[in-house]
């Protein structure tokens, strides 16, 4: 597994959770958020120095500024290192505003899809010409197929899927692997006052399960694993049962 690893969206749930596996394994870190949580992210630096006698760096990002995806990389990589990137960032706002409001929609869409791919294809240029590196992105089960009651957090996931099925394939052969991470419901501030979400996952063992894909740079982790077997099923389904569910 690649040592230096860049975590993006490292104050959030997940994203805390896969730093301190990371950290536990050995791994030099860099810290990357947006620059309204910097306490957050020094505490959570200070955390994983002192716990695990880690490696740490921290390095604020608006993620929509597009224009210093490129900078940070620059600041927080050696030209030609080898390293990784887990992409933890993202948010879900309520679907029923979503579908009222045009500017959330799009700005919803624009935070989930389009700025962290652009992000990734910057990291991706510095792999390649390094020769080697991974690429972890968070997307969703929720991707896999259009569901009444989400489709619109879905339909970003699903872009980010797809953009990362791509690299896969750009990169087949090559020194660098591209994993999809497809988390089910986890107890993060993002599903805050939703306890009655399926299969509610806790980050800690979210993060172990991650962190053991990565090593093994699969392809797609489903996590906990009996996500796969449900989402195979659902997207099989025949449309005329699928549209007699509630989901």
């Amino acid at each position: 597994m690649i040592r230096h690893w860049l975590v993006v969206g490292a104050t959030g749930g997940i994203g805390t959770a896969v730093a301190r596996e990371l950290a536990k394994r050995g791994c030099p870190l860099t810290l990357i958020d947006r620059p309204d949580s910097e306490h957050t992210l020094a505490e959570n630096a200070r955390d994983l120095e002192v716990r695990y006698q880690a490696e740490v760096s921290v390095a604020m990002l608006d993620v929509l500024e597009y224009d210093a995806h490129a900078r940070v990389l620059d600041d927080a990589v050696t030209a030609g290192e080898s390293f990784g990137v887990v992409l933890a960032h993202g948010v879900m706002w309520p679907q029923d505003e979503l579908q009222r409001d045009s500017q959330t929609l799009r700005r919803h869409h624009e935070i989930n899809a389009t700025a962290p791919m652009a992000f990734l294809e910057r990291a991706a240029e510095r792999m390649e010409t390094a020769g080697r590196g991974q690429i972890v992105a968070l997307g969703s089960p929720a991707g896999d197929r259009g569901r009444r009651s989400n489709y619109l957090y879905g339909a970003d996931k699903a872009a980010l899927h797809c953009q990362l099925e791509g690299m896969r394939h750009r990169f087949a052969g090559t020194g660098i692997t591209v994993t999809t991470i497809k988390p089910g419901p986890t107890r993060t501030p993002m599903t805050a006052g939703m306890d009655k979400l399926p299969l509610l996952a806790e980050p800690a063992d979210q993060a172990r399960r991650i962190v053991d894909g990565i090593e093994k740079r699969k392809s797609v982790v489903y996590t906990p694993p009996v996500w796969w077997p449900i989402m195979h099923a659902i997207r099989h389904l025949p449309r005329f049962i699928y549209d007699r569910l509630d989901l």
